[in-house]
């Protein structure tokens, strides 16, 4: 099964997303993430034995257990890839304690010997895929804050006409 550990996001930063959504629609073309699947991914898995998902979840009651909720807010937009068929971007911004969560659930799994993309982290928010950045300017994001205090293992469904990402095992920061 194809999985992937995500911060869940606060209603107030979510809520503002789906607005930042919302505005680009005037803007710009492409396939836009449906508000049900707005996350912030701390590592992708990619595809793991079903047999070995407890130990997945057992690695997140380990590393999120020592992490306290912390604040975090939305910052910038941004895109990668092509200006034509770019995947845009809002970022996140958690200081020192967002980085370190995704360092710590990174580094656990590692230790648990489970392979992950190993791009370097960068806190975003997928908001649409094929995007094409070419005509106009971009609307300026909505903003937001709130704490975050949940991690989830998640399973993505590709078979669709649209992702659709199952929660595995839900995890509160700080809870022991």
């Amino acid at each position: 099964m194809r999985l992937f550990v995500a911060a869940e996001l606060p209603e107030a930063v979510l809520d503002a997303l789906v607005e930042t959504q919302a505005a680009l629609r005037d803007a710009v073309r492409g396939r836009y993430v449906a508000p049900d699947s707005l996350h912030l991914t701390l590592a992708f898995l990619g595809e793991v034995p079903a047999a070995r998902v407890d130990e997945v979840a057992s690695a997140l009651e380990l590393v999120c257990a020592g992490q306290a909720p912390f604040e975090v807010h939305l910052g910038t937009l941004g895109s990668f890839g092509r200006r034509r068929s770019a995947v845009l971007w809002q970022s996140v911004e958690g200081g020192s304690a967002l980085s370190s969560l995704a360092a710590s659930v990174r580094r656990e799994l590692e230790n648990a010997t489970f392979s992950f993309d190993e791009k370097p982290f960068l806190a975003h928010v997928t908001l649409m895929r094929a995007a094409d950045l070419t005509h106009g300017e971009l609307p300026m994001p909505q903003m937001a804050r709130g704490v975050l205090d949940t991690v989830t293992l998640f399973k993505s469904d590709l078979t669709g006409p649209r992702p659709i990402y199952e929660p595995l095992h839900t995890v509160t920061l700080g809870e022991r």
